[in-house]
């Protein structure tokens, strides 16, 4: 698989979780594209392609996790604009909205506020878990952290999700209401 394809296979859940981590369209698309070119630089050290999605997402995690701690300064610029980034974007003769392409159908505003609400470690840990699927040993070695700190994270970024969802999900009719018994 050359890289061109393997960027484009996890592209889609790159952007979202890009999305999700900066909360902003513009700031994840360059996430995205520096992961991009991060990525290209460093294919040698990629052993397996099943290992790739893991490794995209230690690059883009670590990337977001070092711009984070710099307090939002301003991206760096890139002097090389690499040609191998212009037709990931380009889609049937046209640029297209990765944003509106994913997440015309994929969750309501409800939930991605939700989760946009979570503090920034339980979000992160949330997102790669339960919306990516990654393992949890990925996971661990994507963020550096134990198992232990792991497993606290989600559970307490779940049960902020969850608190956070109550009312959605009595509104859209998840929950039924238990009468009261006598």
């Amino acid at each position: 698989m050359d890289f061109k394809e393997l960027i484009e296979k996890h592209l889609d859940s790159l952007w979202f979780t890009a999305l999700r981590l900066t909360k902003n369209k513009e700031d994840a698309e360059d996430l995205v594209q520096e992961t991009s070119i991060r990525a290209y630089e460093n294919i040698g050290s990629l052993r397996s392609e099943n290992k790739a999605k893991s490794w995209l997402f230690k690059i883009l995690t670590n990337t977001f996790i070092n711009k984070y701690r710099k307090s939002k300064s301003l991206p760096e610029e890139v002097d090389v604009e690499p040609d191998f980034l212009e037709p990931i974007f380009y889609k049937n003769g046209h640029y297209f909205d990765m944003e509106k392409d994913m997440f015309s159908c994929v969750m309501d505003e409800d939930v991605k506020n939700a989760i946009d609400s979570l503090p920034i470690e339980f979000r992160t840990v949330v997102l790669l878990v339960d919306i990516e699927e990654l393992s949890y040993k990925d996971v661990e070695d994507i963020l550096k952290i134990s198992s232990g700190t792991l497993a606290s994270r989600l559970y307490r970024g779940r049960r902020l999700l969850r608190d956070a969802l109550y009312e959605y999900a009595k509104r859209e009719g998840f929950l039924k209401e238990k009468k009261n018994e006598v």
